[in-house]
């Protein structure tokens, strides 16, 4: 398998651990260092014991605290504020999106290849390369349901 361009350091907020457990198989394949977290607690405790990731892939519904309370927790702010990408079944309104500063949105159920590409394209555009079809945070933006 080709490896991208760009690697990412991606903190997966996700609490069902055999989803968890196949996204992070096929992001290491492609070379990312993925680390999981079954919770909002368990991602706020990784940044606060120094992982800095440089992508956030959240779902809403978890255990515990919500992906928005984690959002509104603001250890991603002590990260560097990275881009979060909501992977959720929960249908999220674009406005939503906006107040809390999310780069996209992906509903579940996806494609494999399209959870990899999101996370290329952004691993590329935050090493400063040129991304072909960069919108597509913005697409998927649009593309939620309201």
């Amino acid at each position: 398998m080709n490896s991208p361009a760009a690697t990412a350091r991606i903190l997966l907020v996700e609490d069902d651990l055999p989803l968890a457990t196949t996204v992070a198989k096929h992001l290491r394949a492609r070379g990312h260092e993925t680390r999981v977290a079954a919770s909002a607690e368990e991602a706020t405790a990784a940044i606060q014991s120094g992982y800095r990731p440089t992508i956030v892939l959240l779902d809403i519904n978890l255990p515990g605290d919500s992906g928005w309370g984690f959002l509104r927790g603001g250890s991603l702010a002590a990260a560097g504020a990275p881009p979060v990408f909501i992977v959720s079944a929960t249908a999220v309104p674009p406005s939503r999106l906006r107040e809390f500063g999310c780069a996209g949105f992906l509903p579940k159920p996806f494609a494999m290849s399209t959870l990899v590409e999101v996370v290329d394209r952004s691993a590329a555009g935050a090493s400063g390369e040129s991304i072909p079809g960069a919108g597509i945070a913005e697409e998927k933006l649009e593309g939620s349901r309201d």
